[in-house]
Formats: structure tokens, C-alpha cells, sequence
């Protein structure tokens, strides 16, 4: 983490430190936090709904596919690749930008984390010193959370009447100042989200209940979102609905898992989660609206357009070096040159993947060309004189 933290966590941290000398406000600058870094991979976001929304729209022709090659997977496989090729679609493609979506979420996590660190920037040496005295004379240092993110324990400790003692030396006084500071504008509802939550709390006050409501809040947002994709991906893929059910256990577990990690941790971080949570599903709505099944199919044929016009442009600029260096031939060249751009052009066409038009005027010109150089060839291959009759 030490790493990520240095590469993504530090720049991100310039950017909450920022929004917090603006707001002055923990819990709004995490709300704002979480809403510039949806901004910041929102394209990655739209290549992988891009690629999502063109796996779904080929469906149907896999689909066929599969029935049609239902004996012969070999087959099955040839066809599939070579039909990906035809639709312009990497079928891994939606899962790079997942996987460089995970160090920047790494990096999101760690400013979250460390607010001593990003936020109330404190100096390392005297978070370390912090961090020993927390674990070795608090109940904090007893959380088995502790080692992971120790700065939210340690906010926690320095606020904690039961402990203020242990912070007396005038080396902790710029963190004693400061921490209460942040600790002061960290709160929702007049509640401290350095706290951590709890389903059993000495007594059921406003301040429990708004603490229990963060993690189960996270919960409930990952479940809608969970529960609208697969209505979503049933609706643009119904035969892929068997498939899918295999994945309703992660889908419904993974949010049990995050509310039962939000209630170990201070507030702040669930609440993260949860802000983060409801983004990601409003983010998705408006996504699914926008890519719609009419819309990724006019994406597609744009697409095949777009590949079909760049190597007709390609075939064209090397037809024109091949007349170029016809040209040079012509005026004492190697004509070697232009057996190796013929053969370029011929293969190109040969392929049977680009369709190149030329004009008539052109196309006589390169046909007339073929025919003197298979003429020369046919001459050094039984030891003739060649003459070309179009030399000057």
C-alpha cells in the first residue's frame, strides 16, 4: 500500500486537502471527494460500459452460434473469434479498464483512511510516535482493525477524555490542535464519524442510531445496484439469465460483507462507502440510459465504418508509393522496390478484407503494371530479354 499510497494517494490527497480548506467539513468533503473521483475514472466507466453494452448487443448471434456448433467447439471457438473480429469487439476489452480502475480505488481508500496524513497534515515522525501510544496504552490499540488503518483510531484517542494525558509532551501539541479541529467539523448530524458504529450500544440515542444507519445505508445502495444490473443485463440479455443466476450469491453476499467491514471501522470510512455506493447507481442509471440497444448498435456500424474507410485509406496511400516508386523505376530505379510494393498491394487485396475502388484510369495503370512485372518475371525465369515497352 506504501506504493499506492505515494503514486495515487498523495495527488488525491492534495485534491481532498483542498476541498477541505474550502468546506471545512469532513463529512461534505468526502461527499465532494467521492463525486471528483467518479468524475476522474469516468472514462474508464464509459469504455467499460461501451464494451458491456456491444457483449450484449452480439448475444443473440452467439447465442446462434452456440446452437449451430453445439457438436464441435473447436469450431464453435473459430467462429466466435472470428465473428468478435467482424463486430470491431474485444471481449476483454471491459476488463482493462476495471483492473486500472483498482489502483486508483486503492489510492481513494488511503486518503480516506489517513486523514492525519492527507487531511490535518501532520508530520510522519509524530503520526509514528502517535500511533505507539495508542497501541500500547489504549483500548484502540486493541481493535483488530488497528494495524490497518491506525490515523482514524488515532483521532479517536486524542479526543477521548479518557486519554488526553497520554498526549501532554509539547511535541503532540500541533496533533492535539489540529486533530480536535478536524474531530469538531467531522461530524453528521452533530455526530462524530470518527466514532465506530455498533448494533449494541450501551443506549439506543440519536448518535447510535445515526452511526448504525452509515454501514447499513452502504448495504442497502450496493443491493439496489446489484438488483438493477441484473434486471438491466435480463432485459438486454434474457437467454443469459440461467447463465447469470450462478452470480446471485456474490451479488446479494458482497453487501453483507461490506456492512458487516463498515461496522469495524470509524464512521467516516462506511460513510465513504455508502456516498460512494449511491454514486456508482446513479452513475449506472444514467449510463443504461444513454446506451441504450439502439444506440449501441449505430455505435457498432460507426465503428465498422470507421475500420473499413482506415484500410481502404491505407491500401490507397500504399497504392500511391507503389506508383511512386514505379516512377523511380522508371527513371533508373531498382525495380525490385516495385515487385515488393506490388506484392504489398496484392496481398492487401488478396486477403479479401479490404475492398478497394479505384478509378478506371488508376486501375488500368495498376493493371498495366501487374502484367509488365509478371512479363519481366516470366523473362528471368527462362533467361529472355525483357523489354519494357512503356520505358522512354
Amino acid at each position: 500500500m506504501s506504493i499506492i499510497s505515494q503514486i495515487i494517494g498523495y495527488p488525491l490527497g492534495w485534491i481532498m486537502w483542498l476541498i477541505y480548506q474550502i468546506c471545512h467539513n469532513y463529512v461534505f468533503s468526502i461527499v465532494i471527494f467521492t463525486l471528483i473521483t467518479k468524475i476522474i475514472m469516468l472514462p474508464l466507466s464509459l469504455k467499460t460500459q461501451k464494451s458491456t453494452a456491444s457483449m450484449q448487443a452480439l448475444q443473440p448471434k452467439l447465442e446462434k452460434l452456440k446452437k449451430q456448433y453445439a457438436n464441435n467447439q473447436e469450431k464453435y471457438n473459430e467462429e466466435t473469434m472470428k465473428l468478435y473480429s467482424e463486430e470491431g469487439i474485444n471481449p476483454m476489452a471491459s476488463c482493462w479498464p476495471t483492473l486500472i480502475q483498482f489502483p486508483i480505488l486503492y489510492g481513494i481508500f488511503d486518503v480516506v483512511y489517513r486523514p492525519i496524513t492527507h487531511i490535518i497534515r501532520i508530520d510522519s515522525d509524530i503520526i509514528d510516535a502517535a500511533k505507539e501510544i495508542v497501541l500500547n496504552s489504549t483500548t484502540y490499540g486493541a481493535e483488530k482493525h488497528f494495524q490497518i488503518r491506525p490515523e482514524m483510531y488515532i483521532v479517536q484517542a486524542v479526543n477521548d477524555p479518557q486519554y488526553v494525558s497520554l498526549f501532554a509532551d509539547s511535541k503532540f501539541s500541533e496533533l492535539v490542535e489540529k486533530v480536535r479541529d478536524f474531530a469538531a467539523h467531522s461530524t453528521l448530524f452533530g455526530v462524530d464519524m470518527s466514532l465506530t458504529p455498533t448494533l449494541s450500544p450501551d443506549v439506543w440515542n440519536k448518535s447510535a442510531i445515526v452511526l448504525a444507519m452509515i454501514p447499513l445505508l452502504s448495504g442497502v445502495f450496493q443491493v439496489i445496484m446489484s438488483v438493477y444490473s441484473q434486471r438491466r443485463q435480463k432485459k438486454m440479455n434474457p437467454g443469459a439469465s440461467s447463465q447469470a443466476s450462478g452470480m446471485n450469491f456474490m451479488f446479494y453476499v458482497m453487501p453483507v460483507i461490506s456492512v458487516w467491514i463498515a461496522f469495524s471501522y470509524p464512521a467516516a470510512i462506511g460513510f465513504y462507502w455508502a456516498s460512494s455506493s449511491f454514486f456508482s447507481l446513479v452513475q449506472q442509471i444514467i449510463l443504461n440510459k444513454f446506451y441504450t440497444p439502439e444506440y449501441v448498435a449505430k455505435v457498432i456500424e460507426k465503428d465498422k465504418r470507421k475500420r473499413k474507410n482506415k484500410k481502404k485509406q491505407g491500401v490507397m496511400e500504399r497504392y500511391q508509393q507503389l506508383l511512386a516508386e514505379q516512377q523511380g523505376t522508371q527513371n533508373g530505379g531498382s525495380r525490385k522496390n516495385t515487385i515488393t510494393a506490388a506484392a504489398r498491394v496484392s496481398d492487401d487485396d488478396d486477403d479479401g478484407n479490404t475492398e478497394v475502388k479505384l478509378s478506371k484510369s488508376k486501375q488500368k495503370e495498376y493493371e498495366r503494371m501487374l502484367i509488365r512485372e509478371a512479363r519481366r518475371r516470366q523473362a528471368e525465369k527462362y533467361g529472355d530479354e525483357f523489354i519494357d515497352d512503356d520505358d522512354d
